[in-house]
């Protein structure tokens, strides 16, 4: 099947929008990302918007989308009201984020947060037919989650670094870390899902993704950079992170020694610039390893033609 590019980038927006949000989320509900919960939520709706009207492209005229809510039980019916809730939703958390109502805020916020869960799911749902062995699977929407709140959980954590509270920086580091591991891990079982899904064929097997046409998209692309990168990379920021957490406990008593404060504090600035770039370097290779992966998930579509004449 031939790689629809449209639904291919609104699939990675809405997943790095969905992150964002679920990461904000989580945020309310321990009381911290107070100060980035603007700017993040209004890059979390850009990234929604654009996303949406890239998936606008692909139906060729946008009036056709009243033709898709005519059918409210059809998956692209179910993934454009999902698109719906969550950019409301997150609209008025934007607006509300910038005023003085902390209860309305979080309502909305885990409300937003709720729709960047479901989002990913019902958009991978949406592709699940028989007739596409490779597609055919639980382990698709997952993959659409897990990818998704790997690049949101880091961008946002990358911004919380650059923008935020140093306080929020440690917990901003385990999110990070947690979502690297989980796109990690949905990318793991979706691969194994093409290894074992039913009707088995060359153009969807294993054997194609790891010596076939497919192998250098795979081991670059997903494995060494989607996949081993930002592991290596999460490695290096959590073990810089409490490196440069040390150093700022340590500056008073430098500053001491020394007499003056500029030489305390650039190491805890040079590690904070050191975390604050690797975290979007970790960002970079999710997006490239979601975007070939996804390249992979269409090239692998074959059907089956019993199941569809």
């Amino acid at each position: 099947m031939a790689v629809q590019w449209p639904l291919l980038i609104f699939s990675v927006l809405l997943g790095a929008s969905s992150g964002v949000l679920v990461f904000l989320g989580i945020g309310e509900i321990k009381g911290c990302f107070k100060r980035v919960r603007f700017p993040l939520a209004l890059i979390a709706l850009v990234l929604l918007a654009v996303g949406g009207c890239a998936s606008a492209l692909h139906l060729g005229h946008i009036d056709r989308a009243l033709y898709i809510l005519g059918n409210v039980s059809s998956g692209l019916s179910k993934e454009l009201f999902a698109v719906g809730f969550t950019g409301i939703m997150t609209l008025v958390y934007v607006i509300l984020s910038r005023k003085d109502y902390p209860s309305a805020t979080r309502v909305f916020g885990l409300l937003a947060a709720l729709g960047g869960l479901v989002l990913p799911l019902v958009a991978g749902a949406s592709y699940m037919m028989p007739a596409r062995p490779a597609w055919d699977s639980i382990a698709l929407p997952l993959m659409y989650l897990g990818t998704g709140l790997g690049m949101g959980f880091v961008l946002a954590a990358a911004y919380v670094h650059f923008k935020g509270d140093e306080a929020d920086e440690p917990f901003a580091l385990k999110l990070a870390l947690a979502g690297v591991l989980a796109s990690a891990v949905v990318t793991l079982i979706y691969v194994v899902w093409v290894a074992v899904a039913p009707y088995p064929d060359p153009t969807r097997s294993l054997v194609r993704l790891a010596a076939g046409d497919l192998a250098p998209a795979f081991w670059l692309g997903v494995v060494l950079i989607g996949v081993m990168a930002p592991v290596v990379l999460m490695g290096l920021v959590w073990k810089r992170g409490g490196d440069a957490g040390a150093s700022s406990k340590d500056a008073p008593v430098v500053a001491a020694v020394d007499g003056g404060g500029a030489a305390a504090a650039a190491p805890a600035a040079a590690g904070k610039v050191s975390v604050t770039t690797a975290l979007w370097a970790t960002l970079a290779c999710l997006v490239v390893g979601s975007v070939v992966l996804r390249v992979i998930m269409y090239l692998v579509a074959t059907s089956v033609e019993q199941l569809i004449y």
